[in-house]
């Protein structure tokens, strides 16, 4: 079945923290519905725009501002990492039109809560100095033994040499209001270092899942596993939709 034959859905696709659509690219290959793969501020299209000192909810508008070139009736989100926190708060501007969320080994805190709040009390503590001393880039041997897990050497380089800095206050500014997301679907890496099984185990419970499907890949299945991971979305969305 073609994609102009899926019905009236499209599936958001949200890409983690210092990463771009990019990452997207072989998922979007395997597909079957439409899909759109956004950029956050700072990279892509939207490569001129500084994030220094950008907000957390500039980060959203930015994204809801590029959404909005999908016509579709309903959207289905899949957000990676630190943007279940975006993903949050565009489910308050997409109300009626979001029928579904898959959560990628993806970060949601409690209400009136950040993304540094949501981690264990040290790795909180830990996060606040790394942000304050070194900033929002990892040390390149750092993003290797951590998000690039799994990955090829091709692929690792690639995240090495495109990654971005984002705002600190991405990771410290609170979400508005929290909502119920409806029909979401975690999806818990298991070999994940970024966020350990641990840390994705509370982030369910912060989020209550309607489902939960184990992937067996590092932080970036995206890259590692594109065809699995498709298959996962293609379900979970004709499961919804069709």
């Amino acid at each position: 079945m073609s994609k102009a034959m899926k019905g009236d859905v499209a599936i958001v696709l949200l890409h983690g923290a210092g990463l771009g659509a990019w990452i997207w690219d072989d998922v979007l290959e395997n597909i079957a519905y439409r899909a759109l793969a956004i950029d956050f501020p700072g990279r892509g299209i939207h490569a001129d725009v500084p994030t220094k000192k950008l907000s957390l909810s500039k980060y959203v508008e930015s994204v809801y501002t590029d959404l909005k070139q999908l016509r579709s009736r309903k959207i289905i989100i899949v957000a990676h990492s630190i943007s279940g926190i975006l993903g949050l708060e565009l489910a308050n501007q997409l109300q009626d039109r979001l029928v579904g969320f898959i959560a990628l080994g993806a970060v949601f805190p409690k209400a009136d809560g950040s993304f540094i709040s949501s981690m264990p009390r040290m790795n909180g503590i830990i996060l606040r100095i790394m942000l304050s001393l070194a900033g929002t880039k990892p040390p390149n041997s750092a993003i290797e033994s951590s998000l690039c897990v799994g990955l090829d050497k091709r692929h690792s380089q690639e995240v090495i040499n495109r990654f971005i800095p984002e705002s600190k206050k991405l990771y410290t500014d609170k979400v508005q209001k929290r909502l119920s997301i409806p029909h979401s679907l975690y999806v818990n890496l298991t070999q994940d270092r970024e966020l350990t099984n641990k840390i994705q185990q509370q982030m369910m419970e912060n989020l209550r899942p309607d489902q939960i499907v184990d992937l067996k890949s590092g932080h970036l299945p995206m890259l590692s596993k594109p065809s699995e991971l498709a298959r996962i979305v293609n379900n979970y969305a004709e499961f919804l939709c069709d």
